[in-house]
């Protein structure tokens, strides 16, 4: 289920936004946000992949709440709604990094086909993307390891099939220490194929900065954020 996050004054213009999306859209659940400070604690709480974002907020700029969203979850998408029909503020919208922008008075169905062509590529991100800390992805399907910035995902390097397994279960257990057992129990791997994915994977790891592999005494190993 993709969230969305409606953030608007106009208190009945925000419900009604977020019946009539809710209504024509089934792969959403829906918050509403009247200003700035409430549009955070949803954000801080429960993530929303999206937002429809408001330019001018009684508490503050949509702009500054736009960038807060984008560091908190760079992978998140912003949709500005705005009553100024100004080419200078659409380009700056777009410059910010906002995704898309609709102005307002606007159309229903043009809103709905705009938030549909965003759910769908949200879903289909998804499930292939893990989120590994700051703007570091990883993708379980290609094996890449991508770094979010300026609204694209650029590649770092690129893991095989066993060095990629392995990564997955540090990045669900980050920070954490790993038992060589545990990962040879979850993984169709030998004992012996662990030194040589450790080296090789710990190599690719070392273009990420603050991200380190270290292995422990006793057959264990750590992925930790420095």
């Amino acid at each position: 289920m993709i969230k969305l996050l409606v953030v608007e004054d106009e208190v009945e213009l925000a419900k009604n936004i977020g019946e009539i999306l809710k209504n024509r859209i089934k792969e959403i659940d829906v918050f509403i946000s009247n200003t700035i400070q409430e549009a955070r604690n949803v954000i801080h709480k429960h993530k929303p992949d999206l937002l429809i974002l408001d330019i001018n907020l009684p508490d503050g700029r949509g702009t500054d709440l736009h960038k807060e969203y984008k560091e908190f979850y760079p992978e998140g998408v912003v949709i500005f709604l705005t009553a100024i029909d100004s080419d200078i503020e659409r380009i700056v919208a777009l410059e910010l990094g906002a995704d898309d922008y609709i102005v307002k008075p606007f159309n229903f169905n043009e809103l709905t086909a705009k938030v549909k062509n965003w759910v769908k590529r949200i879903s289909k991100s998804s499930k292939e993307y893990v989120h590994i800390f700051s703007d570091y992805y990883f993708d379980r399907l290609s094996g890449s390891i991508l770094l979010y910035r300026n609204n694209f995902y650029h590649q770092i390097d690129t893991l095989n099939y066993r060095e990629s397994k392995v990564f997955e279960i540090l990045i669900e257990n980050l920070n954490k220490t790993v038992d060589v057992e545990e990962v040879i129990r979850n993984i169709d791997i030998q004992l012996n194929d662990i030194p040589s994915i450790i080296y090789h994977l710990r190599k690719k790891l070392a273009k990420i900065n603050n991200l380190k592999l270290i292995t422990i005494k006793g057959g264990k190993i750590k992925l930790v954020v420095v």
